[in-house]
């Protein structure tokens, strides 16, 4: 069942469209990035593995699940810079996101720091857990276009106020390629400039696997990494990479509804 068919090469473009995808030919996809699909073989190796699961159920939860998935933490643990031990599956990448969240240890006063580019649903995660816990939200405006030496600066005098305030930002959440607009943070810098102050990182990668390298993150090391395997490189499954899952898993979507108290968001200061 490991075993990949030989595929012939082809064209990039309607060719390869043609060829290995299931589009109607009336429809042209614009937006893969949320609502994506994967190549016929992966849907055919797909229903192989569903077929084998109901043929013989028991054999294959107990002895040829583990293998199986195994095998797909160490083909991905490579375009991650990481061993397969750290690479965690998970439903989608809000699931990843509200995993990490919502399984921190929040007092009064902390602060999760993030940029006014946030993905919707990361932002609602971070509004339930202002309703729910003394966490706080801190969000840094960013006006395209802008410099990536700009940001950082506007980072480190964020974390500087409110130290200032008395505050403790526990974690900084931000994006490898911003969903909108599509253009890459300095993830790497941000990375280091948030241990240089003692605070936890967590990125949102959604956008990340196939789309920019990095296969140096095991280099990096943030403390939480989550991407998405269907947008770039064609699968339905999306990895986690993470030091600390625990069970709490509850997941806020962008369809969820919440109102905002402006009294229950940190004051950040533009610099």
């Amino acid at each position: 069942m490991s075993s990949t068919p030989s595929l012939a090469r082809v064209p990039f473009g309607k060719a390869m469209r043609d060829a290995h995808f299931s589009f109607a030919a009336s429809y042209v996809p614009l937006n893969h990035g949320s609502f994506g699909t994967f190549p016929d073989v992966v849907r055919d190796y797909q229903r192989r593995v569903q077929r084998e699961t109901e043929a013989r159920p028991d054999t294959f939860l107990r002895f040829t699940y583990p293998k199986l998935l195994l095998e797909a933490r160490s083909a991905v643990a490579p375009l991650l810079g990481a061993d397969a031990e750290e690479v965690v599956f998970v439903p989608n990448a809000l699931t990843g996101i509200n995993t990490v969240l919502r399984n921190m240890v929040y007092v009064e006063g902390d602060v999760i720091l993030h940029f006014s580019t946030i993905y919707g649903g990361c932002l609602k995660t971070i509004r339930s857990l202002e309703e729910t816990t003394p966490v706080r939200g801190c969000n840094i405006e960013l006006t395209y276009p802008i410099e990536d030496d700009d940001i950082l600066r506007k980072v480190e005098a964020s974390l500087l106020t409110l130290r200032r305030q008395g505050r403790r930002v526990v974690l900084g959440l931000f994006d490898t390629v911003l969903t909108f607009p599509g253009v890459r943070l300095p993830w790497e810098a941000l990375v280091h400039l948030y241990k240089q102050y003692g605070v936890l990182s967590c990125i949102d990668a959604a956008h990340g696997i196939g789309n920019i390298d990095l296969s140096h993150l095991g280099h990096i090391e943030p403390d939480f990494v989550i991407t998405n395997c269907y947008n770039s490189i064609r699968s339905q499954t999306e990895p986690t990479v993470n030091q600390n899952l625990l069970p709490d898993g509850r997941t806020i979507s962008t369809r969820s509804r919440q109102e905002q108290d402006p009294a229950n968001s940190v004051l950040c200061i533009s610099i």
